[in-house]
């Protein structure tokens, strides 16, 4: 007797036919309850044997998952097929597969952004010293307005992201803290509010870092660093005639996300800044000499 004559006359046994389709048992007794695939029994033992018409409502079912659909769309369509509704759920899968290859052109975009911010924070630390940057209105999210210790961050993170998940664009933010700088923890600031910052320009946001100048000064190694960084770019700006005009900030460019090894982080902070009272008058903010070289940075395509 061939296989397709013992098919036509005895139908397989449920062992067989997930192994035909490689499935596990499980899976068939799964389709069966949901009403997909209800094969007869043996009326001598009970036992499921699974037919021709079980084996074309099987081919559907693979074919359609192999397509995505779900086994609720495959349900609906398995008992109300017709050439219309062939058309129809073949539309939908159209539809689906345009705004999967959109999402998907959205998450490479925000993957080559993170290489390009990877390359510039590399870069800039290179050459470690303090600059004045002009800044425009940066978008961020508020994680967090409350005094956080640094090892509580992650939580934070964690609470905010399950709550915004479908609102962030994670791949292409920078994590942000606006610090304060008249105490520290374990040689970290503590952190008044944690931001997340992305640079997508069509990213709004819900708390705007303001506009203006800021000094900026990019560095690699642990989070402890950031008190000695802070208090060498306060004396620079004094040699600088700048004087600070707000809560500093701390970028983390390449932090726990992206390595384990501390000496591999790079942050960046960040002081708003003014001119010293009585160089305004001179027209001279850099110590006697011109704002030179400050309008270059406006606009910059840096993280």
């Amino acid at each position: 007797m061939t296989e397709f004559k013992r098919l036509i006359e005895n139908g397989y046994t449920i062992r067989q036919t997930a192994d035909i389709y490689g499935v596990t048992v499980d899976t068939l007794y799964y389709y069966e309850r949901h009403g997909l695939v209800v094969p007869k029994r043996n009326p001598v033992n009970g036992y499921r044997l699974y037919g021709p018409e079980d084996f074309a409502r099987l081919n559907v079912i693979r074919a359609m998952r192999s397509l995505d659909f779900d086994l609720d769309q495959i349900g609906r369509y398995l008992e109300n097929r017709s050439f219309r509704s062939t058309v129809g759920i073949i539309d939908e899968e159209i539809t689906r597969i345009d705004r999967q290859a959109e999402y998907l052109s959205s998450v490479k975009r925000g993957l080559l952004e993170s290489l390009q911010k990877y390359t510039w924070a590399m870069t800039a630390v290179s050459h470690p010293s303090t600059e004045i940057r002009r800044e425009p209105v940066r978008h961020c999210a508020l994680v967090s307005d409350e005094l956080v210790k640094y090892e509580d961050i992650p939580y934070a993170f964690a609470r905010y992201t399950a709550d915004h998940h479908e609102k962030l664009q994670v791949l292409n933010t920078l994590n942000c803290y606006r610090v304060d700088t008249s105490r520290t923890f374990k040689g970290c600031f503590l952190a008044k509010a944690i931001l997340l910052y992305c640079h997508d320009p069509s990213f709004k946001g819900d708390y705007d870092l303001p506009a203006g100048d800021y000094a900026c000064f990019t560095f690699s190694g642990s989070f402890s660093r950031c008190k000695e960084i802070y208090d060498r770019m306060v004396g620079d700006l004094s040699r600088m005639g700048y004087e600070e005009a707000g809560d500093p900030l701390e970028f983390c460019l390449i932090g726990e996300y992206e390595s384990d090894d501390f000496d591999e982080y790079v942050s960046r902070i960040e002081i708003p800044v003014r001119p010293k009272k009585g160089l305004e008058e001179n027209g001279n903010h850099q110590a006697g000499k011109p704002r030179a070289g400050l309008a270059d940075h406006a606009g910059s395509d840096r993280p």
